[in-house]
């Protein structure tokens, strides 16, 4: 779709991506039968967020920045953050809000090296508990 977004579904986008009544997680961007995913990713653009690589999130531990995987009609809400093994061992990804099921890991994980970009804005960072994995004794 070409042009301006209609406006009720410009709020509908907006409420979505600031998680306004809405829980975060991984939705569908199908309104009907249409794909409104070009739509999603311009709302996401005049909310402030643009495409990065998880290397190029400006964050440091301690911090994260809500960000968006966008692949064909799906958006799967995140975030930009640390995880620390020891305090050596760490590493910056992209984590899924939404959780694994089986084993209750983040259903998504994007890693540093990846070339994979998720829209994200570095305004909303935000300070967290970094979650600290501990390992459990064989």
């Amino acid at each position: 779709m070409s042009g301006p977004v209609p406006a009720d579904l410009a709020s509908t986008l907006d409420d979505l991506i600031l998680g306004r009544g809405v829980a975060r997680g991984r939705h569908a961007l199908v309104l009907g039968q249409r794909n409104v995913a070009e739509e999603f990713v311009g709302r996401l653009r005049a909310n402030g967020f643009r495409p990065m690589t998880v290397r190029e999130a400006p964050i440091e531990a301690g911090e994260r920045i809500p960000a968006f995987l966008v692949k064909g009609g799906t958006a799967e809400f995140g975030f930009l953050r640390w995880e620390i093994f020891t305090p050596a061992s760490r590493r910056k990804l992209f984590a899924s809000e939404r959780r694994r099921s089986d084993n209750d890991e983040w259903a998504v994980q994007i890693n540093l090296g990846s070339p994979v970009r998720v829209w994200a804005d570095p305004a909303r960072r935000e300070i967290h508990e970094v979650e600290i994995v501990v390992p459990v004794a064989p």
